[in-house]
């Protein structure tokens, strides 16, 4: 199910991922971008429960966010979460790449794990998320190429603690792997200026975090 598809796909991705957690904070996000026209909406795994009954109801595309522990990396964890999250009511799994397997020169390693994610995945589409600011060239366009060769073409490209994705590097992404959709998360606010100019650009998905302050 991670085949290429071009249909419909520019758009905004709301995202519950780092909202505050705390008291009914989810409940009042689903609430907020209730009659947004909102692509997709990302949440972490926590909150795939709480989903159920709103996309039941809006019929709305949801993504799973499943990141590695901070506490260091396990790549049974990850496929294990992986495979919990396939067995729910979800459409899409957002997932890191371990890149100190890309910084070891183990890209055999790599090559094979993202192998195992796309077959942990079993029926969900996948989304690849690396963290492009800490990144060089080569480092990009070897994850971009491995993606692909697997059969991926869903890359999200994350600000993460490194800074903002920057437009040299949507140019290098886009003209060197047309056929990747290209997720841009640089944490923004729904009011940003910057979102148009991404799209702009040439991104096909932006994540927001305050989407209901978007000028819909």
């Amino acid at each position: 199910m991670n085949q290429k598809t071009h249909e419909n796909n520019f758009g905004i991705i709301a995202s519950s991922v780092d909202i505050p957690d705390s008291g009914n904070s989810f409940s009042d996000f689903l609430r907020k971008i209730e009659e947004l026209p909102v692509k997709e909406i990302e949440i972490e795994a926590a909150y795939i429960d709480q989903i159920k009954e709103f996309r039941s109801i809006h019929n709305q595309v949801v993504t799973a966010m499943i990141n590695y522990p901070l506490g260091g990396y396990s790549v049974e964890y990850l496929l294990e979460s992986i495979r919990w999250a396939a067995g729910n009511e979800i459409d899409i799994i957002c997932t890191n790449l371990p890149l100190c397997f890309l910084r070891s020169n183990e890209t055999g390693k790599l090559s094979s794990f993202i192998k195992e994610i796309s077959r942990a995945c079993e029926n969900k589409k996948l989304r690849i998320s690396i963290e492009s600011g800490s990144l060089s060239r080569d480092e990009i366009s070897t994850c971009c190429e491995m993606i692909c060769n697997a059969g991926i073409f869903n890359l999200k490209s994350s600000s993460g603690f490194s800074g903002r994705t920057s437009s040299e590097t949507i140019h290098f992404i886009k003209n060197n792997f047309p056929e990747i959709l290209l997720t841009v998360d640089n944490r923004l606010s729904g009011n940003s200026i910057e979102i148009d100019d991404l799209f702009r650009l040439g991104v096909n998905y932006i994540c927001v975090n305050e989407p209901w302050l978007y000028h819909f």
